[in-house]
């Protein structure tokens, strides 16, 4: 009976994984679908499929297949990059700096589309400049240029008694002198006779930010600065901020000065939203403030989509993660697993080349191709050295040529060179708070939050059932009304659809029946006897059974009265004829004797 229990508690134990399967059905969904290696391959092979040999792709799907790396196709995508260069540039700007990087990653030479790409420099006209100067105390100042030389006076309240020329007019309340655009190319000389600090200023002329130029010089009385504004962009006609954020991003990853760049890429970010421009500027600079507002301007807490952006949420999110790659913030694990619970059943993003493509650069940040056949490029990591900003490593220090690093913003240095966490404007979380915002690793800690650090809330009843609390539930969510969660928040959990949620039943049941087909046939002869038993009612022969109480047969004797004991003759056992005799009902009255002992 032992191995028939065994039998029983098998099958309920089946049973029961099917109901806990069914009741967690849509948390094991989405961590199967988010955790699965293979979906990475199945995109590659679906780009593969779409893009061919890429000869029917646009310039900049061509370039975004070369950066996410597919196996078998490179090579082809790369000769069909190269086929298509014409004078040393791909069209326009904005796709000749994507073929720039995309060449780049194959280990081309691209000096000559470098070239052209700076002979398309632009003086931006949209921003507007102002020089600062200040000091404790009332102090006279001579500004001079083009040999000439303005004398102004700044008083104890901070403000200027006149203009400085035709070049320098006063503005914002008198507090500054605002630069003519005719003007942008002089340089202009300080000195005062008292100590003093002086800087530029600059705003996109359509928004109310301003901001203050990096690199405030100071001199003590009767020193002298000197200021020049150094503004650039990249356009055919006038400035294109599109053309200008890649077109810098390729300059920089190609190794040349960008910083004349950088103050029409961060003013006019402002008015140009729709391309996600806080992904590029943290790019270019590595400023944690546009990496942190990057990570809070994140959708539903799981993908990026700018206001009225120019594509849309798949290849925004993947731009957002090709910029914070390096980051360890919660929320870049929650993208990439929207991203990959995104992915439609062929394997592609939209069933797009360039979706696909940019997703597959950001979730894979594959290294590329030297300019030796065939062979790849090894890693930085590898070389046991380290992916850090641009800006942080020393020229001597830096071997980014030879090795690589997945994300767009940093170089391979041969040291880390981190700084303290204060040093960065970070600090330490407590067990009690999150970091809202970019965390990195810093000499005194491993999180440096350069975001904020909020206070835990805690874990509702709709988190604690394995479920996620959000300001509304995105397209792939629908609400659970069944949990609660903190007000205004929902419940919110991923939608299963008829074909999803009913599928795995059936391979259940099959593999139920294939279990309990199997089993049965291991225990055929146990199961021939036990359905045997059930028949006779577990008596040890077939014949009836005699009472030996008094009372009815069968029936227990009454209190008070013990049951009666009878002699009876011993009797000689008849023995029936030979051919009578039923040899497998011997044999299975044998295995029953042997089983009641």
């Amino acid at each position: 009976m032992k191995k028939t229990g065994v039998f029983l508690v098998l099958i309920l134990l089946l049973f029961s994984i099917t109901l806990t399967i069914a009741a967690n059905e849509t948390n094991s969904t989405s961590v199967t679908q988010q955790q699965n290696p293979d979906k990475i391959e199945n995109g590659f092979t679906c780009l593969e499929e779409k893009a061919g040999d890429c000869s029917g792709l646009t310039t900049q799907e061509i370039a975004l297949t070369i950066l996410a790396t597919p196996d078998n196709i490179f090579n082809n995508c790369v000769a069909e990059l190269k086929k298509r260069e014409t004078s040393d540039n791909w069209g326009n700007i904005h796709d000749t700096s994507l073929a720039i990087l995309a060449m780049q990653h194959a280990g081309e030479d691209t000096q000559s589309a470098e070239s052209w790409l700076l002979n398309q420099e632009k003086t931006p006209t949209n921003l507007i400049w102002y020089l600062q100067q200040d000091s404790n105390v009332a102090t006279e100042c001579h500004i001079g240029y083009e040999s000439s030389d303005y004398i102004i006076n700044i008083g104890a309240n901070k403000k200027i008694d006149k203009n400085a020329g035709e070049c320098l007019t006063r503005a914002q309340s008198n507090f500054w002198l605002q630069v003519t655009p005719d003007c942008y190319e002089k340089e202009f000389s300080i000195e005062c006779n008292q100590a003093f600090i002086a800087n530029l200023i600059y705003k996109n002329k359509n928004s109310p930010m301003i901001y203050v130029l990096e690199g405030t010089e100071s001199e003590p009385a009767f020193g002298s600065i000197k200021l020049n504004i150094k503004s650039k962009c990249f356009g055919k006609n006038s400035c294109d901020y599109e053309a200008t954020i890649w077109a810098t991003l390729a300059l920089l990853k190609t190794g040349h000065n960008v910083e004349d760049f950088i103050p029409y890429v961060i003013a006019m970010s402002d008015t140009n939203k729709q391309y996600l421009p806080e992904a590029f500027i943290y790019m270019l600079t590595n400023y944690e403030d546009y990496a942190t507002q990057l990570v809070t301007d994140q959708k539903l807490g799981n993908y990026w989509e700018a206001p009225t952006s120019a594509y849309n949420k798949y290849y925004d999110t993947s731009i957002a993660l090709i910029a914070l790659g390096s980051s360890s913030s919660e929320q870049i694990t929650k993208a990439r697993d929207w991203l990959l619970f995104s992915q439609s059943t062929n394997g592609c993003w939209q069933n797009s080349v360039k979706e696909t493509a940019v997703s597959l650069w950001a979730l894979t940040g594959r290294s590329g191709r030297t300019s030796t056949e065939g062979s790849t490029t090894t890693y930085c990591s590898e070389a046991n050295y380290f992916c850090i900003p641009s800006a942080d490593c020393p020229a001597s220090e830096n071997v980014g040529n030879n090795y690589f690093c997945p994300s767009l913003s940093t170089t391979c240095c041969t040291s880390e060179n981190l700084k303290s966490c204060s040093e960065y404007n970070g600090r330490e979380c407590l067990t009690t708070e999150v970091c809202v915002g970019n965390s990195r690793k810093a000499t005194d800690i491993t999180q440096c939050c350069t975001g904020e650090c909020k206070l835990k809330s805690q874990e509702t009843e709709c988190e604690k059932n394995f479920y996620t609390c959000m300001d509304q539930c995105s397209e792939f969510q629908e609400p659970l009304t069944t949990y609660s969660c903190n007000a205004p928040q929902i419940c919110c959990r991923t939608k299963i659809t008829p074909e999803s949620s009913s599928w795995w039943i059936w391979i259940l049941i099959i593999l139920i029946i294939a279990v309990l087909a199997a089993i049965a046939y291991i225990f055929r002869d146990k199961l021939k006897l036990l359905w045997f038993r059930i028949k006779t009612r577990f008596k040890k022969d077939g014949g009836p059974k005699s009472s030996s109480s008094r009372g009815r047969p069968g029936m227990p004797p009454r209190p008070g009265f013990p049951p009666i004991r009878r002699q009876y003759p011993p009797v000689a056992p008849v023995k029936r004829p030979q051919q009578l005799q039923d040899d497998s009902m011997s044999e299975t009255f044998k295995k029953l004797k042997e089983m009641s002992r």
